[in-house]
């Protein structure tokens, strides 16, 4: 996602140097990698959670089922 989101910015530079963007596409394109950005960065938290998560399920059915072998 990283990269795609680095060339979406690319083109939008490049674009935006060939001064075919007006201010309204020059707005609304910046309002929406912003957005993009904010939202990888949430979608990241949230793997880090839902891995810190099921991390600790299989810890804990790990010591259940000793427990129940004992």
């Amino acid at each position: 996602m990283n990269e795609a989101l680095t060339l979406l910015k690319q083109r939008y530079e490049e674009l935006n140097k060939q001064g075919k963007l007006d201010e309204a596409a020059q707005a609304l394109f910046t309002e929406l990698l912003t957005e993009a950005e904010r939202l990888q960065a949430s979608n990241l938290a949230l793997r880090r959670t839902i891995l810190k998560s099921s991390s600790k399920e299989s810890r804990m059915s790990t010591k259940l089922r000793d427990a129940l072998y004992e």
